[in-house]
């Protein structure tokens, strides 16, 4: 029987490689002829096809010059004597028989000054200008003119030897050619001279042409008139299919009895190793042969001596082996880096190397034969023994097969953090279990060295920035008229950057608290609708920038989760952002709400360029866009997605995305859902009323300056925007807020409106205006503020001396 790799099959394979080489080798040959050849007699054709063209176009307008030669000559000529007035008709009926043609759009009469006859008989007579009858009227012969797309044929009224005028008529060019060349298949381009042309359809991608030019002996070459042809180099490949078609099959047919002779030739060739290669496989030495002297009897002898001498060898070498193991397994315990400590089942020590020795202290001779929790605090001393001996009685591995950080003890009682990873092996069938120890208290220490500088340097750097980026954006808000263009443009340039660099700082120390676990949540019962609402809201004003429109739909009316409201808008905050970002200019980014099962599902959809497909593994890593000039092109850290993702984990659920390139992304959440009975606000069980972040509603539609805001208040309470009534009216019946922000004069004129609205009657209130207002104000207005940038500061102090006063009454009341 042949193997898959047997000689036969192999000398079978190199046969059938060598003649499907030599096919593909004639095949190829004979297309590349063969498209040669078609490609030449194509292009003979479309050399024709371009003269009989010009040809026609040639003819086409020498006829219709004759014709008008004869209007001219035998009806015109008689009369031209005659009274203009009297014989009026008459020349309206022989314009009108010479526009019957259909390429001529228009026919005039001048008199022997160049002068229009009978001008209110046309709708048009503008386009007669001397220019196009002068040389007519000095030489009484009949020319042909083009310009801006128009031929011109001119011919003169003579009588008695004396020019009394002539006629003109206007021939669209793109008229005569769709006429003359309407039947033709290709597609062309016709030029006359260097500034106009006429274009059918035009071949993408590659192909060929074939330009003519008028012949000299052609009114056309007068014009400098060339034809092009081109065609796709597709119509060879459609010519070349049936014959290459018909060429593969017949060698394929040609291949068979091929591969039938050379698998024959194979088998005899193999067959007497075969028969060889079985023997020795039985492993029945020494081999014998029928045929005595041959090539195959040769390597049986060759196998026996072989097989004698590696039985001799192996010995030795398993020997050597077992011996060198050993030593190697010791040199290899006693000189590596980590602790390798080894127990057996009542976790008494085996094995305690030097590495081991070192760290703690202790000599192998000391504690080999000691119970293990010697090694460690006096609490998981206490529980080891009890572990160790539920999972040998089948209980689930908690630390077995798996890595964790552990407190270990020296000899000397101190304690330090460390690594451990522990495995179980078996060794003259008794079960033991390995444990590898390393220190890390110095890795710890630079951990926390790291986050302490992130935090100083991400503060020291934020605190100018904070400064930097409200003075600029409240210039720019103030004297956007009355600053130059280009400083206008350095200051939107400082401000972008400044906006860039405050979000690297914000993402920074995001990603060093999760790894810290310094991250902490405000658990609340919150309302996904209003959530999402709330973000598209904040992020209208971006949106508007890049020409982007935001749609909302909602399939579940009380969608109730426990999360935390601010860490929420920042995922949806991002995932708008990056949406609006990679839309194209008047595209849609569309937000979606489902309830699925136990889980409510956030979808955000844009229709931009997608997400490449090499580059889904890495979307959700730290500092990864899918191209680097994204950084560039539309800003961003790269962190964003990352930090949502751990977001959206601590609430125990899933961010996940799907994407099409070319068709835009989606991405999506889950959040588990909340009874939509309970009524009670869960929170963090570590913290109480006294965590609880304050509310702060802004309500002005001065985007610097609810920016300027947000960054002075965010430290004292969660800050919301809205641009307009309606939206403060949205915002206001979702959710309770602490103190409002109120600019009595934002554009839409509802700032008194909204100052006597109900939905203010338990929120404390601040007003900002232009100017003094007449009208008593409410009793929750606590003060008044002038909008100018010195005003900044003192309306700060104010918020933090109401917000302070109301956090207070908030703990007696609680």
């Amino acid at each position: 029987m042949l193997t898959k790799n047997s000689i036969a099959q192999r000398f079978s394979r190199s046969i059938l490689k060598l003649l499907v080489a030599f096919f593909v080798f004639v095949v190829s040959a004979t297309t590349v002829i063969e498209v040669m050849r078609i490609e030449r007699q194509f292009k003979s054709h479309l050399d024709d096809l371009a003269q009989s063209g010009l040809n026609a176009l040639n003819a086409e307008l020498n006829v219709q010059r004759r014709g008008i030669a004869r209007t001219a000559s035998s009806k015109l000529s008689i009369n031209s004597l005659i009274d203009i007035d009297g014989g009026r008709a008459y020349f309206h009926h022989a314009l009108d028989d010479l526009t019957l043609f259909n390429t001529v759009e228009d026919a005039l009469v001048f008199d022997y000054a160049g002068n229009t006859l009978f001008r209110h008989h046309h709708h048009d007579t503008d386009w007669l200008t001397p220019s196009l009858v002068n040389d007519t009227l000095n030489t009484a012969e009949g020319v042909i003119k083009f310009s801006n797309g128009f031929f011109y044929i001119v011919e003169p009224i003579v009588y008695f030897d004396t020019v009394q005028g002539g006629i003109i008529t206007r021939i669209p060019a793109n008229i005569l050619i769709q006429r003359v060349l309407q039947d033709t298949q290709h597609a062309f381009i016709i030029n006359i001279g260097d500034t106009w042309k006429y274009i059918n359809s035009e071949r993408q991608g590659f192909k060929f042409t074939i330009t003519k030019e008028a012949k000299k002996e052609q009114v056309l070459s007068d014009f400098n008139v060339s034809l092009t042809y081109s065609e796709s180099y597709l119509f060879l490949i459609n010519e070349i299919t049936p014959w290459l078609t018909s060429l593969s099959l017949l060698g394929l047919l040609a291949l068979v009895p091929s591969i039938v002779i050379a698998r024959n030739l194979g088998r005899r060739m193999a067959d007497p190793i075969s028969h060889l290669a079985t023997k020795v496989k039985s492993g029945k030495y020494p081999i014998s042969v029928s045929q005595e002297g041959d090539e195959i009897a040769m390597l049986a002898d060759a196998f026996n001596d072989a097989t004698e001498k590696l039985d001799t060898s192996n010995k030795l070498d398993l020997q050597a082996e077992r011996i060198s193991g050993q030593s190697q397994l010791l040199a290899i315990v006693d000189t590596v880096v980590d602790c390798i400590i080894t127990i057996d089942i009542k976790g008494k020590i085996a094995s305690f190397n030097p590495a081991a020795e070192s760290l703690f202290g202790y000599r192998a001779s000391d504690v080999i034969g000691q119970n293990v929790n010697i090694l460690m605090p006096q609490k998981e001393a206490s529980e080891h023994d009890q572990y160790l001996e539920n999972y040998l009685q089948g209980s689930p591995a908690k630390i077995i097969g798996m890595g964790r950080e552990v407190i270990a003890k020296r000899k000397d009682g101190s304690e330090f953090n460390a690594d451990l990873s522990i495995s179980e092996m078996f060794v003259s069938g008794e079960k033991r279990f390995t444990g590898v120890i390393r220190d890390i208290t110095e890795r710890k220490r630079h951990d926390q060295i790291k986050s302490e500088f992130i935090a100083t340097v991400s503060h020291e750097l934020r605190t100018p920035l904070t400064s930097i980026r409200g003075a600029i954006g409240l210039v720019l808000g103030k004297f956007a008229d009355q600053i130059p263009e280009k400083s206008h443009r350095m200051l939107t340039m400082a401000l972008r950057n400044c906006e860039r660099l405050t979000l690297l700082i914000n993402d920074i120390l995001d990603i060093e608290k999760f790894e810290s676990g310094q991250m902490t949540f405000n658990y609340s019962r919150i309302n996904l609708n209003a959530l999402i609402r709330r973000a598209i809201e904040d992020n209208e004003g971006f949106a508007k920038q890049h020409l982007v429109n935001m749609h909302f739909e909602s399939h579940c009316d009380n969608a109730f989760v426990n999360a935390d409201a601010m860490r929420l808008q920042q995922v949806m905050a991002n995932l708008l952002s990056n949406a609006i970002k990679y839309s194209p200019s008047a595209g849609t980014v569309s937000v979606s709400l489902h309830e699925h099962s136990d889980d409510y599902r956030i979808d955000v959809t844009d229709h931009g360029p997608g997400i490449p497909t090499e580059f889904h593994a890495h979307i959700f890593e730290r500092f990864s866009q899918a191209d680097s000039t994204d950084t560039r092109r539309v800003g961003g850290t790269g962190l964003g997605l990352s930090i949502s993702q751990a977001i959206v984990e601590r609430h125990h659920g899933k961010l996940n995305f799907y994407s099409v390139p070319g068709e835009g992304a989606t991405f999506y959440f889950t959040l588990p859902a909340e009874p939509c009975d309970q009524t009670r606000l869960i929170r963090h069980s570590a913290l109480d009323i006294s965590d609880m972040r304050q509310q702060v509603l802004c309500i002005d539609d001065d985007d610097h300056c609810i920016e300027t805001l947000r960054d002075m208040l965010t430290t004292y309470a969660d800050i919301s925007h809205a641009f307009s009534f309606d939206s403060a009216k949205l915002a206001l019946n979702q959710q309770f807020f602490d103190l409002v922000i109120l600019n009595i004069d934002i554009a839409d004129g509802s700032g008194e409106k909204l100052l006597q609205s109900p939905l203010l009657k338990d929120s404390e209130i601040i007003v900002v205006m232009q100017e003094d207002i007449e009208k008593v104000l409410p009793d929750q207005v606590k003060a008044t503020f002038y909008k100018s940038p010195s005003s900044i500061k003192r309306l700060k102090n104010e918020v933090r001396l109401i917000l302070n006063r109301s956090h207070k009454e908030g703990q007696l009341n609680a």
